[in-house]
């Protein structure tokens, strides 16, 4: 299992369905809190449906098109990171990501950003990440903003989550 070192315990490894019931227990204890900006929550309603979105993000990733990575604290899988879209004719890819709330508000997820933008730019030689965040989730923008990505423009409507529509600022981070 390929495996990238954060901070001496954080972890980022490649999704494992065997990762499904800890990242579930995740989702279940944020629900409330991920619901707001997160359109997959209101359809991740069991431990199968999440062991069927990591089997889905194994097929994705031997594809080349998504580098989805499970964040690990402490031994346990808490959260998720991810290069999704990946276009390597044009060398550019999206960033998206949570946590389990517990672990916010540590810098962990700041952390995990820069080094998924070292492999995303070391690794696969993208030029350009984009990372999209509603421009109500302040933790999102100040992740985005913290690690060095510039704000490219403002969406309307672009985000569909907790049953309404919501504009969203694009960033961009040029190698």
């Amino acid at each position: 299992m390929q495996e990238w070192s954060v901070r001496e315990n954080v972890k980022l490894r490649i999704v494992d369905p065997d990762d499904a019931e800890s990242l579930y227990q995740q989702i279940e204890k944020t629900r409330p809190q991920l619901a707001k900006y997160m359109p997959w929550v209101e359809s991740t309603k069991s431990v199968e449906d999440e062991r069927k979105f990591l089997v889905y993000c194994q097929g994705m990733i031997a594809d080349k098109k998504l580098l989805a990575l499970s964040i690990w604290i402490n031994g346990e899988p808490v959260g998720m990171i991810d290069l999704h879209n990946i276009d390597l004719d044009n060398s550019h890819a999206e960033v998206g990501y949570w946590l389990g709330g517990e672990y916010q508000g540590n810098g962990v997820m700041t952390d995990c950003l820069r080094k998924l933008l070292e492999i995303g730019f070391d690794e696969l030689k993208l030029h350009k990440i984009e990372l999209l965040a509603e421009q109500v989730n302040k933790a999102s923008n100040a992740v985005a903003v913290k690690v060095g990505f510039k704000m490219e423009g403002q969406l309307k409507d672009e985000i569909h989550s907790n049953g309404k529509f919501h504009d969203a600022n694009l960033y961009g981070f040029i190698r």
